[in-house]
Order: structure tokens, then sequence, then C-alpha cells
């Protein structure tokens, strides 16, 4: 199926349940790199089993070689950009999804990857095993230049990471009726926090 604005593209992943797309039709989207130069009319998607955002050239699927150089691909009603992160004692890079931006960024990161479980032999299935997608879902918080950090969806860790204005945001918080858990509410509170730092 072709719109406009999407296209669809056989899943490489056939032998596999699910799939590690955001979608899994290219969207049509712009890339804007670092240097300022631009990318528009290209359709993209973000694979978060390779960790890299897709796009089409001809009849070719392609990943960008350096994405350190994109400053932000868009598509669909989504944005995406390519950032350090820490993961235990280690820093690492890789595309997240952008929910609030300003001092400090609220962002999504998927990573999927393919397990294998034992399931009862059939005639049907013609195997004992089934492939399927195990995806993980977590947030993270940017605080000026640094590499983001790995936050979980409650009031007390996001106050930890955003301590300097505790007190003004336990209010907002308390005055808003806010639920930090609901990602509406957190991209309500870190927009606000950024108001307060402009």
């Amino acid at each position: 199926m072709t719109t406009k604005s999407s296209l669809y593209v056989d899943n490489p992943y056939e032998k596999v349940e699910g799939n590690p797309y955001v979608e899994e039709e290219f969207m049509e989207g712009v890339v804007v790199f670092k240097d300022s130069s631009k990318i528009s009319e290209v359709f993209l998607r973000l694979n978060h089993n390779t960790d890299q955002i897709e796009f089409m050239e001809g009849d070719e699927i392609r990943g960008f070689t350096k994405p350190e150089d994109l400053a932000i691909a868009s598509f669909g009603s989504r944005s995406f950009i390519y950032n350090k992160y820490r993961r235990g004692k280690k820093i690492q890079s890789g595309y997240f999804e952008v929910l609030a931006s300003g001092y400090c960024k609220l962002l999504f990161r998927r990573e999927s990857i393919i397990k294998r479980e034992q399931v009862p032999p059939s005639e049907m299935s013609g195997g004992n095993y089934r492939d399927y997608f195990r995806t993980t879902k977590e947030y993270y918080l940017v605080l000026g230049a640094e590499p983001a950090k790995k936050v979980i969806k409650s009031q007390k860790n996001v106050l930890k990471v955003l301590a300097e204005e505790e007190s003004n945001l336990k209010k907002y918080i308390a005055d808003e009726g806010l639920k930090v858990k609901n990602e509406k509410d957190l991209v309500k509170l870190i927009n606000y926090y950024n108001k307060l730092k402009e």
C-alpha cells in the first residue's frame, strides 16, 4: 500500500513474531544534520532491533553510516535524535524519540532483541520453537550536554534528577494534579521545568 506520506516494504523478519519498528511502514520525513544541511521528502522508519533509522534509496533499505551527524529526524508525528546515554558505567549512543525538548530533554528509547521460545511440536508448526521480539521501553532525561540518564516514571525518581527545582516541581505537580507515571503528565512536568530554566 502506497500513499503520499508512507511507503510499505516487506518485513525482512518474516519468521519472527512481531516487528522491530516504531511503524512498519516507511513514513515521509525530514532529516536535519548538525551542519544544518537537510534531506526532505525521504521515507524513513526506526528499526529498534538494529538501532538504525532506515530510509529508502530506490528499492533498497539503507541506514545512516554516521548517525552522530544527525541533529534530528522527523517522520509521521515523531522526532528522533541520536544521543549518548548511560548504561551502567558505560556510555553508549543510540536513537531516542524526543518527547520534550529544551535544557532538559525527555527521551524515550525502544530496544528489541530476538528471543527463541520452546513450543510443543505440531503438524502446523513444523518445529518446536518460535522466534519473537522482546521489546524494552525506557525513559531518559538529558540535562544540557550530559549523556542521557535512565529515569523511572515516578515522582521520586524524576525529582531526584531535577533536584535543584524540587520544591517548585512538587508545587506544580500538586497544583496541576499530575501523575508522573502518566507519560503526558511527565511531558507537561518537563516542559514546566524547562520554563523555569529560561
